[in-house]
């Protein structure tokens, strides 16, 4: 399985509350330059989970427009990987996934719950989850590596 875990886009500040920040105007343009890159990989994603937080449900609507909307059907909203999410619980649910015969899966969520799905996957985290940040780690019958990191680049 390819996994792609990235952090959401560069949000505000301030807001009624965290679950309520929107990515701000350099947040949306870095969301849209990622997705151009994981268009640019060739893969099919079969599912990609979302935190329902505003910022990665934004983030996830800037990439999907880079895939022209195909990426709607294989959308799920998990509370589970909201900012302190359990990463036992998201390791779970994606060897689950793999199981079940998923190959490539696209998570967007927050930091710090990102580094620590790195961490319980592979051992130890190599990333530093700027905005934006994509780390794709291969999964093979719980062995998992990291594969590339992909920082947030104006020349993607």
């Amino acid at each position: 399985m390819h996994l792609f875990i990235m952090r959401h886009g560069e949000a505000e500040l301030m807001a009624n509350s965290d679950k309520a920040r929107h990515l701000n105007a350099n947040g949306r343009e870095q969301s849209r330059l990622q997705g151009m890159w994981l268009k640019s990989t060739a893969l099919e994603f079969d599912k990609v989970l979302v935190s329902p937080y505003t910022r990665a449900l934004e983030t996830f609507d800037e990439i999907n427009q880079v895939f022209e909307q195909q990426l709607s059907d294989k959308l799920e909203v998990w509370e589970g990987i909201t900012p302190y999410g359990d990463s036992g619980l998201v390791s779970s649910y994606v060897a689950l996934l793999e199981k079940e015969g998923h190959c490539n899966l696209l998570l967007i969520s927050h930091l710090p719950l990102v580094g620590d799905i790195v961490k319980e996957l592979c051992g130890r985290n190599p990333a530093s989850f700027y905005p934006a940040t994509i780390v794709e780690v291969h999964l093979n019958n719980q062995r998992a590596e990291v594969k590339e990191i992909k920082y947030f680049s104006k020349t993607n």
